[in-house]
């Protein structure tokens, strides 16, 4: 595995989980919550704190790179997985950590922003069901419900609630990545698969905080099935950053990455695992 420093200087830094939503922010002809037991609470070798998703099979949490770059070898094992979503809430530590491999590029690292965490012992679909991700690319306009961990409240007062609940707010994919605006945020051109939005509080949208790095951005399919359609990298820090604060408010990007894009990378270590035995809990 090759460790690489992971240059974001626009993403969040990793601090206590928190899900900034503006209070109410499930409106009235918003589609229903989608089930987030799958949503798993993040703890590196260094305490530090971060949002994950389970994908199925059990094996793997999907996460940002930057979550889990540069940590050497022998202190993997002492990362821990929490389910606190989950009846029982299991956990589970670290076994290794695999980095897309574009993350390794300086260049490239800031869209390709993506990291799996493989568990010392898979999670039965029996206890937690992982959760696929999309295959269609997410469109432009597509709402998705933010997921994470840790402080709920208005994102531009600041004013947060206690820590530790899971928290889902929805946010809809509503810039379009033109030239001027990848220039601003010092990216290149081809920003690939990179997903760009508002905090809009007049539409109570969710937007991110210190610490929700990694974590979902869900949809449900037509048939009621949950799937992750975006990998929350986090926001914009600068001139857009209104109250200077680490929340967001009006007129803060927030960054994601499309999770379709990421289906070449994770299919041949699904494959490797269809299946979590039916004894691991």
């Amino acid at each position: 595995m090759r460790y690489v420093g992971v240059a974001l200087l626009i993403l969040l830094g990793l601090g206590p989980a928190e899900a900034i939503v503006m209070d109410g922010s499930v409106r009235d002809d918003s589609s229903p919550l989608p089930p987030a037991a799958a949503v798993v609470r993040i703890h590196t070798p260094f305490g530090l704190t971060a949002s994950g998703t389970l994908l199925p099979g059990g094996h793997y949490v999907l996460t940002a790179a930057h979550v889990v770059s540069s940590i050497a070898e022998d202190r993997i094992s002492r990362g821990l997985i929490e389910f606190p979503s989950c009846a029982g809430k299991p956990r589970r530590q670290w076994k290794a950590v695999h980095l897309h491999p574009k993350a390794a590029s300086h260049r490239l690292a800031r869209i390709w922003d993506a990291a799996l965490i493989e568990l010392d012992k898979p999670v039965s679909p029996e206890v937690v069901v992982g959760v696929p991700l999309t295959t269609i690319p997410a469109r432009r306009d597509l709402m998705v419900h933010l997921a994470g961990y840790g402080h709920r409240g208005n994102g531009l007062l600041g004013d947060y609630q206690p820590p530790g609940t899971l928290t889902l707010g929805p946010n809809f994919f509503d810039q379009s990545p033109t030239p001027e605006l990848l220039l601003s945020l010092g990216l290149p051109q081809n920003c690939g698969p990179l997903l760009i939005h508002r905090f809009d509080p007049d539409n109570n949208e969710a937007h991110f905080a210190a610490g929700d790095s990694g974590g979902p951005g869900l949809v449900l399919d037509s048939d009621g099935r949950v799937r992750i359609a975006s990998l929350n990298l986090g926001r914009h820090r600068g001139p857009s950053d209104h109250d200077h604060r680490l929340n967001g408010s009006f007129g803060e990007l927030g960054l994601s990455l499309d999770a379709s894009a990421l289906l070449p990378w994770l299919q041949p270590f699904l494959s490797q695992h269809r299946q979590a035995p039916n004894n691991a809990n």
